[in-house]
């Protein structure tokens, strides 16, 4: 009774955490955090730039202490004041503002419209299918170099013809297929194969199959057609490994004796007496694992390979890896003169999410162009464009075909009946030659047209590829919210700049009796290090350096003659070889006569320096120091300039606190931190 009971309770246990597990989480996306003037501020704008600024996209601004949410909080208000300030003085309406809002929008529209149309269904596609994996079988009658489609199509139906009299597909491939790899394993592709890994027409193909079926019709590409068979069909999953690589060393082990070796192992492993990652740290010549047990780095894959290298194991060990269960191992593989040895230590599930980046990557690189052209082609007939021939061809008949529009009198043959005719319609509205040719004569991206068919053709088309992303890109902010937030944010960030540059940037100036304050009280370290005051002659060659010395500790010549006479340095001739006070922490030439304990007036030996020998005499040497106001500058000034920054940020922003009232909403904050 008592274990029922028991029993009964884990059951309701389990049930109320698996329903407190599905439990739907608050909602706070409307919840007002905060008001600025009239401007309610909600956690939703608050979290989305909280995610975006500190780059933590997955995290919730409700997963914060409370004193943290406030703190982010209040630095969002800040934000919006400034932007208020800025719409409040009509920046938003400056000319040049709305220009440059405008011009945003456009690159971004763009972007966006194809990121939305094309790359995210393709993604969201592909990580569905991404949850398979296949082994194909294949025929391929290649195209021939003149793209002579004949015989590949004649070749891959008689191919088609004896499948379906049953001959075995193993057979075919072996009589028919254009590829010698794999005709001669009977059509039999190597590696396993899932999304991104192949030709996405094959890939589309490939995933229609159930284990054993093979594709009706030819598979046409670009390079051949394919006829393909399902060998199997399985879900993905990864495989935590670890390897011990035997070598028989100088062949001093038969064949025999090397595979008795390996068997051992095995059996001492199996049967629990050693340990698999001592074995592999004893006897693994595979010095990337066999320190860490055997351990290989990364998780495995057999349609992707090893994660974070893309290597892949040869068949006979991913078929020996794959049928095995977490913590078991293989019998020894034997393969390029190694015997192997595998463990698996965990089976995992794909992470299909971390694959994304890799996904978009592919799709961008091989298929996003081509789908593009693909799009703008069906908004072309969706938009009902339409080119007059005729009228092109009476354009070219006056124009120099020769030239470009860069030559200044391009337009002047081209008569007042042509410039009425229209060249092209799009969305029922027409457009002439005559504006045609002006809208080249003025853009940018236009001059320098050819004025042949080509040329205009090219320019027709990036006209009319404007104006239909243009259109279809019009009610964005309508259609998605997330575009609309976008907008705003670069609009925002435009105004924030133009605002502070007024309040701040061009009000910074560095304050001489601020910085003079900061000096006499800081507590920042501002010693000036030991100083040498150095000459140097420098050398390619020792013998000359040796020679030069011998002169100088004569009396024969001075120091300074010597080095304005023979030094090899660069510009150090006219100086006398004198390099003035060095510290002794940072420059070389002064630590080497720190190290070497040189006296004021004393001469080195050549010394191998910067590929050469250089001779050094120490004029003086100043003890440690704090520095002068005036030496200390330099490393005061960015703590300065931060301080005014500071204080004219902070006096901007309580005289906005004052136009545009502030009130943080703590008992909303209150819900959000104690949920």
């Amino acid at each position: 009774m008592k274990q029922w009971i028991i029993v009964a309770l884990l059951i309701f246990g389990i049930s109320f955490v698996s329903f407190a597990q599905k439990k739907k989480p608050t909602d706070y996306s409307n919840l007002v955090l905060a008001t600025v003037g009239k401007e309610n501020i909600t956690y939703k704008q608050v979290e989305r730039a909280f995610q975006k600024n500190m780059n933590r996209k997955h995290q919730k601004l409700s997963d914060l202490p409370k004193d943290s949410i406030i703190d982010f909080v209040n630095l969002y208000v800040n934000y919006r004041l400034k932007v208020q300030d800025a719409i409040s003085r009509g920046f938003d309406k400056d000319s040049a503002v709305v220009d440059d809002i405008a011009q945003n929008r456009k690159l971004l529209a763009e972007s966006f419209f194809f990121e939305k149309k094309l790359t995210e269904p393709t993604l969201e596609k592909w990580q569905k299918m991404r949850e398979k994996e296949y082994k194909v079988a294949i025929i391929i009658a290649m195209i021939g170099m003149n793209n002579d489609t004949t015989a590949a199509f004649e070749k891959i139906n008689n191919a088609l013809n004896e499948l379906q009299q049953g001959v075995p597909f193993e057979e075919v491939a072996k009589k028919y297929s254009d590829d010698p790899e794999t005709a001669r394993n009977g059509g039999v592709v190597r590696s396993y194969i899932t999304v991104g890994r192949v030709n996405r027409i094959l890939e589309e193909e490939i995933y229609k199959l159930k284990k054993g079926e093979y594709t009706k019709q030819p598979v046409k590409t670009n390079f051949g057609y394919f006829l393909i068979k399902a060998l199997d069909e399985s879900p993905r999953y990864n495989l935590r490994l670890r390897s011990i690589v035997l070598e028989n060393k100088n062949n001093k082990l038969s064949d025999d004796e090397f595979r008795q070796k390996a068997d051992s192992l095995v059996k001492i492993i199996r049967a629990g007496k050693v340990t698999f990652e001592a074995i592999a740290k004893e006897h693994s010549i595979d010095t990337r694992t066999a320190p860490y047990g055997g351990a290989v780095d990364g998780f495995y894959s057999r349609s992707s390979g090893l994660n974070n290298t893309q290597e892949t194991y040869i068949p006979e060990i991913e078929d020996a890896i794959y049928n095995l269960k977490s913590g078991e191992i293989t019998d020894p593989i034997f393969a390029q003169n190694y015997y192997h040895i595998f463990k698996v230590d965990s089976i995992l599930p794909i992470n299909i999410a971390a694959e994304l980046d890799e996904l978009r990557a592919t799709y961008k690189r091989l298929y996003f162009s081509e789908d593009k052209i693909k799009f703008i082609e069906k908004l072309l007939q969706d938009y009902g464009f339409s080119k007059n021939e005729q009228s092109l061809d009476a354009l070219l008949n006056v124009l120099d075909t020769t030239k470009t529009s860069l030559d200044p009198d391009w337009q002047a043959s081209v008569t007042e009946p042509i410039r009425k005719q229209t060249l092209f319609s799009l969305r029922n509205e027409n457009t002439t030659v005559g504006k045609f040719v002006d809208e080249i004569a003025r853009s940018r991206e236009l001059r320098g047209t050819p004025l042949n068919r080509d040329g205009l053709n090219n320019a027709i088309k990036k006209i009319v590829e404007a104006r239909i992303i243009d259109f279809a890109t019009s009610n964005l902010e309508k259609e998605y919210e997330e575009f609309n937030d976008l907008v705003k944010e670069f609009r925002d960030g435009i105004l924030l700049f133009k605002v502070e540059a007024l309040e701040v940037w061009d009000k910074m100036k560095f304050d001489s009796t601020l910085a003079k304050a900061y000096y006499d009280t800081t507590s920042m370290d501002l010693t000036r290090p030991v100083m040498y005051d150095i000459s140097e002659i420098y050398f390619l060659q020792k013998a000359d350096a040796d020679s030069v010395l011998k002169q100088i500790r004569s009396g024969a010549i001075s120091f300074d003659e010597a080095a304005n006479k023979h030094t090899q340095r660069i510009g150090m001739r006219a100086k006398n070889g004198h390099h003035g006070l060095l510290p002794a922490d940072r420059n070389q030439l002064a630590k080497i006569a720190s190290e070497r304990k040189l006296t004021p007036g004393s001469i080195s030996e050549p010394i191998a320096f910067e590929q050469g020998y250089s001779i050094i005499k120490v004029n003086a040497i100043e003890d440690a120091r704090r520095k002068t106001f005036e030496e200390a500058i330099p490393d005061i000034a960015p703590r300065i300039q931060d301080l005014i920054q500071k204080n004219l940020t902070e006096q901007w922003l309580n005289r906005l606190r004052k136009q545009f009232p502030v009130k943080i909403d703590t008992k909303n904050i209150n819900q959000i931190a104690k949920n």
